[in-house]
């Protein structure tokens, strides 16, 4: 797999191999490793249909990111139940 660019900007490219992915997930705690799943996850698996009420929720939280509006980490997480 290659990573290239930084922040978009395709300042470099750095090939990334798996095993090293996998060291960096054994350094990870349990907690820091359940945030990392729900990432991979839904990058792993196909995209699902929303319902119009997720689409709705999802234009709600756009727009409150474009008033500057944000979320404590430790917010998300407890929802999370992690």
């Amino acid at each position: 797999m290659l990573v290239s660019g930084y922040n978009g900007l395709g300042v470099i490219t750095v090939a990334v191999a798996r095993e090293h992915v996998k060291a960096l997930i054994d350094r990870l705690t349990d907690e820091q490793v359940q945030a990392l799943w729900v990432i991979l996850e839904s990058i792993a698996w196909p995209t699902e249909e929303i319902t119009p009420e997720e689409a709705a929720e999802l234009e709600e939280a756009r727009a409150e990111i474009k008033a500057g509006k944000g979320a404590k980490a430790e917010d998300v997480w407890r929802e999370l139940g992690i």
